[in-house]
């Protein structure tokens, strides 16, 4: 295994530099990397047609192979990452665009008689009243637009979320803050859609990826149908995300019950999550019976792995995004795992690129972890 460091990609290892990027900023996703983490690895790579994220998330690494002309595939296992880079990635033609415009325009009817629930919370809580009515107003008059029109605006009023409200998204925590500045939420609607429209202004029609809910670990795809796989799966810690971005979820599905149907298909990588470690894979090592959660982590990313593997053609690679953990006092090192698992699985050629290091303060001392990309070759 070959071991290189580009410093020059750390800064690229985080959805920062998305955020300001047309269309790829529509919808915040902390986890996140930058388009340039796609496009060095496709200049990487020897002129790849199709390119795979298994773990697509909010589409980074869709719509960026959409603007280079390629196509791809997106799965994942939240609904709303679905929608959002259906969403981001579709073609839309100038009526569409048109009455996006009429409806920023519309008189909103009153809030209707429908219930926003969510797990962890009463909804009403966390918002304004003022804020809380104009969401549900928006989000029923949404409702009957025309499918494209529709998600152009649903994306715009999921945005919004944390902005508009009394929330505050604190590591894997969301708590609720009185004294948080709230926005005026129809006003920030309104400017945040106005933005995607000068968005899909310049934006040109290309190949749209398919995108559809499924599970890294099984996809339902031919064997070795893929050139480049471009994917970070879920980080090891104790982030449950299906409650982070669970508000979000719950406004566009208006099920209390979508979080816990989207954690029950999602990769075992937060502490919390029910453990059953059953053929954990070697190179885990002890660590993985001691701390339950590692040896499940590594076992679904054993699985996602091996799926790569099958659906890559030869010659194929697959560039992993990921970073170590520290958990309970105990520092992970994942990228090598990874790459220890490739090598075992069957893949030819396996290149650890190590962008950045960040430190983690695990009282009482701070631990250095690498963010590396594993590139496994096939």
């Amino acid at each position: 295994m070959n071991i290189t460091n580009k410093p020059e990609l750390g800064q690229y290892m985080t959805f920062e530099f998305s955020k300001e990027k047309p269309i790829h900023g529509w919808f915040w996703y902390k986890e996140g990397f930058a388009p340039e983490i796609v496009e060095w690895a496709i200049k990487n790579e020897n002129n790849p047609k199709t390119v795979l994220d298994p773990f697509c998330g909010v589409g980074t690494t869709l719509l960026s192979a959409k603007n280079l002309g390629l196509e791809s595939v997106g799965v994942d296992a939240s609904t709303l990452a679905v929608f959002v880079s259906k969403t981001k990635t579709d073609d839309y033609d100038q009526s569409d665009l048109e009455t996006v415009r009429a409806f920023l325009e519309k008189q909103l009817p009153p809030p209707p008689n429908i219930r926003w629930e969510f797990e962890l919370f009463d909804v009403r809580a966390a918002f304004p009243k003022r804020n809380y009515n104009e969401i549900l107003a928006l989000r029923n008059a949404i409702e009957q637009e025309d499918d494209r029109v529709r998600n152009i605006l649903l994306v715009g009023l999921l945005s919004i979320l944390p902005q508009s409200s009394l929330v505050l998204k604190d590591g894997g925590v969301l708590k609720i803050i009185k004294d948080k500045k709230a926005l005026p939420a129809r006003e920030i609607f309104k400017r945040r859609v106005k933005k995607m429209l000068k968005d899909l202004e310049l934006q040109k029609k290309g190949h749209g990826p398919r995108v559809f809910l499924g599970d890294a670990r099984a996809l339902n795809m031919e064997d070795e149908s893929i050139d480049l796989v471009v994917t970070s799966p879920p980080y090891l810690n104790n982030i449950d995300y299906s409650k982070i971005y669970g508000l979000e979820l719950s406004l566009l599905s208006m099920s209390k019950a979508e979080a816990s149907e989207v954690r029950m298909r999602a990769i075992r990588s937060f502490i919390g999550k029910q453990m059953e470690v059953q053929d954990m894979p070697p190179e885990v090592g002890e660590i993985g019976e001691r701390i339950p959660i590692i040896g499940t982590y590594f076992k679904d990313m054993e699985l996602a792995i091996k799926e790569m593997f099958r659906t890559l053609r030869e010659g194929g690679a697959a560039h992993v995004v990921v970073s170590n953990s520290v958990i309970h006092e105990t520092h992970i090192l994942v990228d090598e795992v990874f790459a220890q698992m490739a090598e075992r699985i069957g893949f030819a050629d396996v290149e650890m690129v190590v962008g950045a290091e960040r430190v983690a303060d695990v009282k009482p001392q701070k631990v250095k972890t690498r963010e590396s990309i594993v590139i496994m070759r096939k």
